[in-house]
């Protein structure tokens, strides 16, 4: 089960009157088992959706969960899966995880709404949850959650710290990364006494936007393909072509958009947010410039160009010349789209490109440039 529909179905419980728990992954060092915001929901009933990385693991959460429904308090599981205790546990991977598990309480009424109708209507935010209060103290469930807005508004509290968060949370907006940061106390940060053992607070953040939208501009077979892996990856797709005929539900019926008009009109009618991915596929060069140039106006994260290098060098000397700065073109365009992987059918060249859409939503802005040297287009300075 998705982010979104484990909210969703939080709801839904909780509207029902029924109690739950929800498992969250906050911290992985190694090959520790999902990503760094995997979540599992418990209901009352023993009933799970969702996962933090199976076997024994969850197991244990499940127990955890069952106590936290009773209690009402949070608490937080450390794993350290060391080789012979993943074996042990049926795990074939290693390293260590950190797993908080909440009841429903934490979240309340207007959080959940927000949350909900962000991740459905679009926006984006950054959730904060108190992990280890640590010099704060004993901080009930419902206080331990902070939401700021991409605008600077909150909903929410959490003593202390809110300044921090506040410059941390435009971070996680603009990566689309979790993570867990760690505050010690002011007598520590003064150098006035020593940092004790588990006495940091730990707060951990995590973007809260709707799911990934993929436009793929041009309908051809490549971005069929495309469409296909992407759906199946969990991104939200929309099609934007000059073509009515390689752009209707019966061709693309994993589509939620179609956005049919000539190259650039239809632009303006194009709602690009800033987690959105821009996949530029068209069935012509002269095209896949036009798009490009206006993508590079748009807030989207993510922005990838197909063509072999010697078009893409092409293409950015022409847009150099009409002043984009070359580092800004280096920084921002995937070009040639995808991961080199030898790809050469529809079906290939979709895998690598949706690889590359994976790598990027998972790594973040850094981590998703790293490693990709071989496909760098190399842009001589202008005299």
């Amino acid at each position: 089960m998705s982010q979104p529909d484990v909210f969703k179905e939080m709801t839904r419980l909780k509207t029902e009157g029924q109690r739950g728990a929800l498992a969250t992954v906050v911290a992985r060092k190694g090959s520790a088992p999902m990503s760094g915001d995997a979540k599992m929901l418990i209901r009352q009933d023993g009933s799970t959706a969702g996962t933090v990385g199976g076997g024994c693991l969850e197991a244990e959460v499940w127990q955890a969960a069952m106590n936290v429904m009773a209690s009402g308090q949070p608490e937080k599981l450390t794993f350290d899966l060391t080789a012979q205790e993943a074996g042990d546990s049926g795990h074939i991977c290693g390293g260590v995880v950190d797993i908080l598990v909440e009841p429903f309480e934490a979240y309340s009424g207007d959080l959940l709404a927000e949350i909900n109708g962000i991740r459905r209507g679009g926006g984006s935010a950054a959730l904060a949850t108190v992990v280890q209060p640590g010099h704060l103290g004993a901080v009930p469930a419902e206080k331990r959650k902070l939401l700021i807005r991409r605008d600077g508004s909150s909903l929410g509290d959490i003593p202390e710290f809110a300044a921090e968060l506040w410059r941390e949370s435009t971070q996680a907006i603009r990566n689309g990364q979790p993570s867990l940061l760690s505050f010690a106390s002011e007598e520590v940060r003064a150098g006035k006494r020593r940092r004790q053992p588990g006495e940091d607070t730990e707060i951990f953040l995590e973007p809260i936007t709707s799911q990934p939208l993929v436009y793929l501009f041009g309908g051809g077979h490549v971005s069929f393909c495309v469409a296909q892996a992407a759906h199946l990856a969990g991104f939200r797709v929309a099609v934007v072509e000059d073509r009515p005929s390689f752009a209707n539900p019966e061709r693309f019926p994993m589509a939620e958009a179609f956005h049919v008009g000539e190259f650039p009109g239809i632009f303006e009618k194009i709602p690009v947010e800033e987690p959105d991915y821009l996949a530029i596929i068209t069935r012509g060069h002269a095209n896949d410039e036009v798009v490009l140039e206006w993508a590079l106006k748009t807030p989207a994260r993510y922005i990838g160009m197909i063509g072999s290098k010697s078009k893409v060098l092409l293409t950015y000397r022409h847009l150099r010349d009409k002043g984009f700065g070359q580092d800004e073109l280096l920084r921002r365009v995937h070009a040639p789209i995808g991961l080199e992987i030898g790809a050469d059918t529809p079906g290939e060249i979709a895998l690598a490109i949706v690889a590359e859409f994976i790598r990027f939503r998972r790594l973040g802005e850094e981590g998703g440039q790293s490693g990709v040297s071989g496909k760098r287009i190399q842009l001589r300075k202008k005299n």
